[in-house]
């Protein structure tokens, strides 16, 4: 009985494709159909002639996650096998019954690749995916985060465990943006059955403006982490997309709020949303960046008994390149350092951050500074780091949960000339 309809994700490597095509012949008595979703269409490779199966090619370029949501409306078989860039089938899949019952619609494939191990679905009833669509593209940082999330989010019941060897890779991994996503999939609820203190509490706030092809990332990001923020507060400023549509799915869901004002810059937009902030400590987000799964957990571990002197806590930045055409590359990992005085704070080589900020101190200085410089529309996060190290401390400490996008129509990048300017402006 042919009922498996075959799924190959993004195999950019021709010779890949063709190995990975080449391994279905251990599924071939049931297989009735084969389609690949390809990222380089329409300059698709000749495939192997002896192929004895019919190949549909998807363009995934406009976005991944609605393609197959679509697509999966109109498959008529009974299952679905998925197979990703640089995997192929083994001769042991032969062995086992690719069967699933309605109670156990999904089974899965476990990675386990030093010390990083994650899961893949690998087979689907389709009834099953009819009714479970995977997330957009455009709410994931990457595309291959598209199939981590959407099997973390399933239930343990309703899922046949499978190990690695059905599955195999056809080369190691050595390029360094794969193992950071790896290392961002492995995160994902690793740490949501480990206690974590309920006080201090910890908020995200959001300030956005024009930012709508980034900013369902950004929220997604508090979402989906291993142990919940206390609040997530949204403030959309004035933009002129479709920011603010996007913003109203959002205004349901039980721990976000969202406020909408005319556009005066992002410090009045922050001190807008600053008393509705009831946490101990809130960590500022901008709209095109995202957190790591596990940032919650992480930041609240050096929180807690954290010195009350201290009003602004520190880390480090992970960097990654946003091409013109959407595709996103690991760039490095800027080490934060300790700072002891206010040359030090002016002189520092990046961006401060992440900022986490005690609310307490936020209040007691009556929020962001509205400065001079550029109306107060620049370098918010400076001029209130200033005002709070004349009384207070800063700490640092060496963790890694903030993602920055670099990207052409980021504020940063679009005013760098302007920082010495402002560096003037302050003394």
């Amino acid at each position: 009985m042919k009922d498996i309809q075959v799924f190959l994700i993004n195999y950019i490597v021709r010779s890949d494709l063709k190995k990975a095509l080449a391994s279905l012949s251990y599924v071939l008595p049931r297989l009735n159909k084969v389609t690949v979703f390809d990222s380089s269409y329409p300059y698709l490779s000749k495939t192997n002639p002896s192929i004895q199966f019919n190949i549909e090619y998807i363009d995934i370029r406009p976005d991944l996650g609605a393609t197959l949501n679509t697509y999966i409306q109109t498959i008529e078989s009974e299952y679905v096998l998925f197979l990703f860039t640089h995997n192929l089938l083994t001769a042991k899949v032969k062995d086992i019954p690719l069967i699933l019952e309605d109670d156990k619609p999904i089974m899965n494939v476990y990675y386990e690749n030093k010390e990083l191990h994650y899961k893949l679905p690998f087979i689907v009833k389709t009834s099953f995916l009819k009714k479970s669509p995977f997330l957009l593209e455009k709410e994931v940082p990457f595309r291959e985060l598209i199939f981590h999330s959407w099997i973390i989010d399933k239930c343990e019941s309703d899922i046949v465990a499978l190990k690695e060897s059905v599955v195999e890779r056809i080369r190691e991994i050595s390029n360094i943006t794969t193992k950071e996503k790896l290392e961002f999939a492995h995160k994902l609820k690793v740490n949501s059955c480990k206690n974590v203190s309920s006080t201090p509490t910890l908020s995200v706030m959001i300030s956005n403006f024009n930012m709508e092809k980034f900013l369902s990332i950004a929220i997604q990001s508090c979402i989906t982490q291993t142990v919940p923020f206390d609040q997530i507060v949204i403030v959309d400023d004035g933009s002129t997309d479709n920011s603010s549509e996007l913003l109203e799915k959002w205004k349901t869901h039980p721990n976000i709020q969202c406020f909408f004002k005319s556009n005066e810059g992002k410090a009045k937009a922050l001190n807008y949303i600053l008393p509705f902030i009831t946490s101990d400590f809130v960590l500022e987000l901008d709209a095109d960046d995202w957190l790591d799964p596990d940032a919650v957990f992480l930041i609240k571990s050096h929180l807690d008994n954290l010195s009350a002197h201290i009003s602004v806590l520190y880390g480090n930045w992970r960097y990654w390149n946003q091409s013109p055409i959407g595709e996103i590359e690991f760039s490095k990992i800027r080490q934060g350092k300790a700072i002891n005085n206010r040359e030090e704070l002016l002189s520092y080589p990046f961006p401060l951050g992440p900022r986490i900020y005690r609310t307490s101190a936020l209040i007691e200085e009556k929020g962001f500074p509205i400065i001079d410089f550029e109306e107060g529309r620049l370098y918010e996060d400076v001029a209130i780091l200033v005002k709070l190290f004349k009384k207070h401390k800063f700490l640092y400490k060496n963790f890694t949960v903030y993602n920055v996008r670099k990207h052409d129509n980021s504020i940063t990048k679009k005013n760098h000339s302007k920082w010495n300017d402002f560096r003037k402006f302050l003394t």
